[in-house]
């Protein structure tokens, strides 16, 4: 097949679904307005003027590009098409007039943009409406997609490496206690909450040797940096900064529990807690719907309240006291990762949608 993705090149997303449909044999371009390349695929870069972080004004000028798109898509002559991100490359494709094209939809905007304005709800409904097909990584989405679009949505979840992701990668200290997340450093992943909790184990549970290990960056790394020493928790607390996906990997392994507190129900799908169990590592995550999806909860996982470090710190002390339910925990949690999110799999059953996308396209 010709593929052609209307997608940011710059994504980490964006290149895992290349490097996919590249390694299948398949022609694969992306339409971006941004002008990152990526290994052998064709680049078609379209210059917007926008600050890809500049918010919904920014946006704007994407929409202004739809004819370049068009025009661009129209030279591609390609299978399939499939714009990313619905109120973004997805109202540009919906503006541009393209046919039979697929929508893959993300979280900030279902579960965010159309809250804004009633301008925004109708941009979001608009997009969702030109689509001929819609895909969401989840369940939990596609439900609070359906608010605005009686379509039905084809679910394709995020798939995990398992031979990276594994718990082969294990370098287990046996005498203390490591509990840690790789997570941007942002109010929506809870962050400040983890911080908290390990302050609380450390007041209430000194006999417990916790060490606390955060990986990423972000916006509020140098405030959580702060509150950390403020709650008297900076010796028994690491800072990686970013981290590729091979020390993510190591780092996952060796932890004795995986937390993702994530605040907002944006987090469509919990990406970090798929991997976290493929390496072996029972997890603890706050009760998004999307997280709890990535999860087999009381298997795989313990869900707490979001917002609740009282309950995340309950929840880490009754696994240290538990070595048994973490191994039971974390086996179950990497069979639970090969059954539902295996990455061969999920990017299989991906193709095989493009596939009778494109014959019907041809029909």
């Amino acid at each position: 097949m010709k593929i052609c993705f209307l997608a940011p090149s710059n994504s980490a997303h964006t290149k895992k679904w290349c490097k996919y449909f590249v390694s299948q044999g398949h022609e694969v371009h992306v339409v971006s307005f941004c002008d990152e390349e990526i290994d052998d695929v064709q680049l078609h870069y379209v210059s917007t003027g926008a600050n890809a972080n500049g918010g919904d004004a920014q946006k704007l000028k994407y929409l202004l590009k739809a004819g370049a798109v068009r025009k661009i898509v129209k030279a591609i002559r390609p299978d399939i098409v499939n714009a990313h991100y619905a109120t973004s490359y997805g109202a540009v494709a919906a503006l541009a007039g393209l046919k039979n094209y697929a929508l893959s939809i993300w979280g900030a905007d279902i579960y965010d943009f159309p809250k804004k304005t009633a301008l925004h709800r109708w941009m979001l409904q608009f997009s969702l409406h030109r689509a001929a097909h819609i895909f969401s990584t989840s369940k939990a989405m596609a439900e609070e997609a359906g608010k605005y679009t009686k379509k039905a949505i084809e679910i394709t979840p995020f798939g995990v490496d398992m031979a990276l992701f594994s718990p082969d990668k294990s370098t287990p200290c046996k005498d203390v206690f490591t509990v840690g997340t790789v997570k941007t450093l942002s109010p929506k992943y809870g962050i400040d909450y983890l911080l908290k909790a390990a302050a609380l184990i450390k007041e209430e549970h000194p006999e417990i040797p916790l060490k606390l290990r955060i990986s990423g960056s972000g916006p509020n790394e140098q405030e959580y940096h702060a509150l950390a020493e403020a709650l008297g928790i900076k010796e028994i607390t690491t800072w990686l900064g970013f981290i590729p996906q091979e020390h993510a990997a190591q780092e996952w392994a060796g932890m004795d529990v995986a937390v993702v507190p994530s605040t907002l129900e944006s987090e469509s799908f919990g990406v970090s807690a798929v991997e976290a169990q493929s390496s072996g590592c029972c997890c603890v995550i706050s009760d998004i719907p999307g997280l709890m999806e990535a999860t087999n909860p009381g298997k795989t996982s313990i869900v707490v309240p979001r917002r609740n470090e009282r309950a995340l710190a309950e929840a880490l002390v009754r696994l240290y006291n538990d070595p048994s339910l973490r191994k039971q925990m974390g086996t179950a949690g990497r069979a639970y990762v090969a059954q539902n999110y295996e990455l061969m799999s999920c990017f299989k059953r991906i193709e095989v949608l493009f596939q009778h996308i494109a014959k019907a396209g041809r029909t």
